[in-house]
């Protein structure tokens, strides 16, 4: 491993670059070079940027038609974009949606709303809080299903694709930590993210056992939504709220199968409060660090 001595010039730290890595990369006193911080905390230096430039694709498809539909999320799917979304002119029904994941069961991030289907490629596979914010979706459109027909065939479709996206999500995480593969996402990213998606795939399995449980759907509903708000952008208020929300509810007295789920609904949300309270302190502590 070649080693370079750190020179300072006031309060600026620099070293100079191999000349023969600036040969290669066609580096000139002219040139811009890109500075990236790897997943263990080293700095990279790269000649170009690294970032996708892969675009995002929306599009509107007036015809409703199954063979229609098919082909554009294939076309759309193996096409080099970042994301898709496909806007339809009419809402598809359950059966609708299941009838295309029969015919699309290798393309499992594809999800299926009422009035569009969105994608966000393979790439997803290399970013784990990706997956988790789809696992969130799928967990929406089960709970929106429960709340219409909670004995359609549709609903074990979604439990088994949260379940493949647990595990996907634990795959990327592994991956990253042995590999030390690049990735925005720090080591204590990942720690979080993992917990997370394991107390959502319990929810998940606990979700389709509530039947014509609306109190318990509808809150669990809310407080989906409450994390996926958070995921975007986690913040000391957000997360208070989150606790005070499953405190607030969770005071229930187990004397049958029925209060028996509802305690396990609050224990489960409790566990991702107590998650989200670490990562926003760990977000802090890094803050104060810099």
């Amino acid at each position: 491993m070649e080693s370079r001595k750190i020179q300072r010039s006031g309060t600026t730290y620099y070293l100079y670059l191999p000349a023969s890595w600036c040969r290669e990369h066609n580096i000139s006193t002219d040139s811009v070079v890109y500075l990236q911080r790897s997943s263990k905390g080293d700095l990279v230096i790269e000649p170009k940027k690294t970032e996708s430039s892969l675009s995002t694709l929306e599009m509107e498809l007036p015809d409703n038609s199954p063979e229609v539909i098919n082909k554009m999320i294939i076309a759309a799917y193996i096409n080099p974009v970042k994301e898709f979304k496909i806007n339809l002119k009419q809402n598809l029904e359950p059966d609708q949606i299941l009838e295309h994941k029969d015919l699309l069961g290798g393309l499992e991030l594809v999800d299926f709303e009422e009035d569009s289907i969105n994608c966000q490629t393979s790439l997803a596979l290399n970013d784990p809080d990706s997956l988790l914010k789809a696992m969130i979706k799928k967990i929406l459109n089960t709970i929106k299903l429960l709340q219409k027909d909670s004995s359609h065939d549709l609903i074990k479709r979604y439990e088994e694709e949260i379940d493949k996206s647990n595990l996907l999500i634990q795959k990327s995480i592994i991956t990253s930590l042995m590999h030390r593969r690049e990735t925005k996402l720090r080591h204590v990213d990942l720690y979080y993210i993992g917990h997370l998606s394991r107390s959502l795939e319990r929810i998940s399995d606990l979700l389709i056992t509530l039947e014509k449980n609306n109190k318990l759907i509808k809150t669990a509903d809310h407080m989906m939504k409450e994390l996926l708000d958070m995921l975007e952008n986690i913040t000391q208020s957000k997360v208070i709220s989150f606790i005070k929300q499953v405190e607030k509810q969770s005071k229930v007295n187990v004397k049958n199968l029925e209060t028996y789920k509802e305690k396990r609904l609050y224990t489960l949300l409790g566990h991702i409060s107590e998650i989200l309270c670490d990562w926003v302190i760990t977000e802090e502590v890094d803050r104060q660090k810099t």
